[in-house]
């Protein structure tokens, strides 16, 4: 069995698109571009995502804003320029890059997850202060709070592909209750024409309480709110935070 750490974003990539296709999040994506509207106005604005991965979010978001796109991971990107030509992508960390250019809204979708620490988090809502007009919005959607998290979690689906089909398979737990992350390990069982691949990886994302997140916003001089939306499949998301700078 072939295994590693984060291999979704790196040699794993091509399967993202099946596993979690573009067209899923639409609703998601309609529920956030009535937030961020309802907070900048209807006319045609600037929106940066930070982390947008594959892009799947953007691609429902482009034609109502004028978009850019960060990321960490050079094979996301890859696939993001693929989905969503035209617009402007960067290789960055969301804690850290530069692109002297203000935005009216900036959007941290899951990729906030990967964010261990309180620092971090401070790290990433401190660079996308410094990217949002004072008039902006910042949008996070964290999968899960510490007080919705119940472990174990298990969730799996099946997807088809033109020769067969990908089966994933994600198991959550949170073996260290003493620190600020929880441990995910992804199986992708690959069915190939008859020939069965399977493939191992491990991704470690942070957990916060509700109010870790909106004291840690209020320290970089926001004032946030936690709205809720429909939750994916399994119960996870289901949770914004909106965030406006006092």
């Amino acid at each position: 069995m072939n295994q590693g750490y984060n291999r979704l974003y790196n040699d794993l990539s091509y399967i993202w698109p099946i596993i979690s296709p573009p067209h899923e999040y639409s609703v998601e994506a309609w529920h956030i571009k009535e937030i961020i509207q309802q907070n900048i106005g209807y006319n045609r604005k600037s929106l940066l995502e930070l982390g947008s991965g594959g892009g799947h979010i953007l691609s429902h978001l482009k034609n109502d804003f004028t978009c850019a796109a960060v990321d960490i991971s050079q094979s996301m990107i890859d696939l993001s320029q693929q989905l969503n030509p035209g617009v402007p992508h960067h290789r960055g960390d969301m804690r850290s890059v530069s692109l002297n250019q203000s935005f009216d809204a900036i959007l941290i979708h899951d990729a906030i997850n990967y964010m261990l620490t309180e620092q971090d988090l401070k790290l990433a809502f401190t660079n996308a202060k410094k990217h949002l007009t004072e008039s902006g919005v910042l949008i996070l959607a964290p999968d899960w709070f510490l007080e919705n998290f119940i472990p174990p979690v298990t969730m799996h689906w099946t997807k088809a592909t033109n020769d067969g089909h990908i089966t994933f398979i994600e198991y959550l737990d949170d073996s260290d209750k003493t620190d600020t992350t929880i441990e995910s390990l992804f199986l992708y069982i690959i069915n190939k024409s008859g020939d069965i691949e399977i493939h191992q990886d491990h991704h470690v994302t942070g957990i916060f309480p509700k109010q870790t997140w909106l004291a840690l916003l209020n320290e970089i001089e926001f004032s946030g709110e936690i709205r809720n939306y429909p939750s994916y499949e399994g119960g996870f998301g289901g949770n914004l935070i909106v965030a406006k700078p006092l």
